[in-house]
């Protein structure tokens, strides 16, 4: 009995968690909005008394995503470009905050980005031992060099991870989106689209025979 209810909190709490995190996300996410936006929307005159709480809140929301659409505006001008740049260049030339700041730009960039210029195709490699094959994705393919750029992302977080050289040879093209590439692996391993055992099978005997002819399993 003792075993059925461990299972049941387990499953009950994978089937929870996903939830109560974005639940938990979005709160912050209000509670970021209302400290910011709503102390500046009490100096108007009148609003205060005008509307409750939580029209407050819902005009600072309203505000915050007027002012991060407005900023996206600037930032694809001219103008806004040379502003951007120079913020950037300031901000390059401060200890420590240049670190978090080149960190979180990158990520942004990679992530954000259209996954058709991110990541190009998922991929398998023999990593970090022979006989041993992990997940990854294609980040630049240039035509006529040997070898590919390759990001090879930690499970559950894909944010964090290695990149890869990798010899043309060494690599395995999947026949699958990188969409479930990444719940592959924030899962870790456990929700794999149907029909990709198979092909995962035979690209690992693909990078075997390539790696030396080591003997195919039945």
């Amino acid at each position: 009995m003792w075993r059925q209810l461990k299972r049941h909190f387990l499953t009950g709490l994978l089937a929870v968690a996903p939830l109560a995190f974005t639940v938990w996300v979005l709160v912050k996410f209000y509670q970021l909005i209302a400290a910011t936006v709503q102390p500046w929307l009490v100096r108007i005159p009148h609003l205060t008394e005008t509307y409750p709480d939580f029209a407050l809140t819902a005009i600072a929301f309203i505000s915050f995503v007027s002012l991060i659409v407005l900023a996206g505006m600037v930032a694809r001008s001219l103008v806004g470009v040379a502003f951007f740049n120079l913020v950037e260049r300031i901000v390059e030339r401060i200890p420590v905050v240049k670190t978090i700041f080149g960190s979180t730009k990158q990520i942004a960039s990679v992530f954000m980005a259209d996954k058709r210029s991110a990541f190009q195709d998922v991929v398998l490699i023999e990593y970090p031992r022979p006989g041993c094959f992990s997940l990854a994705f294609v980040t630049l393919d240039v035509p006529g060099h040997d070898l590919l750029n390759v990001f090879l992302p930690t499970t559950p977080n894909p944010t964090s991870g290695y990149m890869l050289l990798v010899p043309r040879d060494q690599v395995v093209v999947l026949p699958m989106t990188v969409e479930d590439g990444v719940k592959l692996i924030i899962s870790g391993g456990s929700v794999m689209a149907a029909g990709l055992t198979r092909p995962l099978g035979e690209a690992a005997v693909r990078l075997q025979a390539a790696a030396g002819g080591r003997e195919e399993p039945r």
